[in-house]
């Protein structure tokens, strides 16, 4: 991952998702189970396309014919959640390429930062199922709503 991710204070990141750990979420170490934070990152990628006017990705992209889909994630843990801890779901656009797009998720114990994930998404057209350019429009739309500007390669 790059470590630059790791340098994004909590403030940065426009959206915003509390939860408590539950139960069926930790593992027998009573800490949450390491594969739940990719749980917690599509809330967080839920958020924030709900915070750009869509309940979820598909809707958003289905406007322009096209869809994305997951193709690399990377975690990064720095501390675990316990049971019942409240936790924040932080979420922001970091990074643009011609044809996919990088969501990068931290996870909060208040100001502790407990995990970064960087999860890539390619957009593809409906028909065909390749990749296509990532519309216009919406990179606009994500750098008038992004406190830090997302990188664009």
């Amino acid at each position: 991952m790059d470590s630059s991710h790791l340098d994004v204070p909590r403030g940065d990141f426009r959206v915003q998702e509390d939860v408590r750990v539950r139960f069926n979420e930790i593992d027998g170490q009573n800490i949450v189970f390491n594969g739940n934070y990719l749980v917690y990152a599509d809330i967080g990628v839920t958020e924030y396309f709900r915070a750009l006017g869509e309940v979820q990705p598909g809707p958003y992209f289905h406007q322009y014919g096209t869809d994305i889909r997951e193709t690399h994630c990377e975690i990064t843990y720095h501390a675990p959640a316990r049971l019942d801890e409240r936790i924040t779901i932080a979420a922001r656009i970091s990074r643009f390429e011609r044809m996919s797009f990088t969501v990068h998720c931290a996870i909060f114990r208040g100001e502790e930062r407990l995990t970064d994930i960087a999860i890539r998404y390619a957009h593809i057209d409906l028909d065909s199922g390749g990749a296509t350019p990532l519309p216009g429009s919406f990179i606009a739309e994500v750098r008038r709503f992004e406190t830090r500007t997302p990188v664009q390669d």
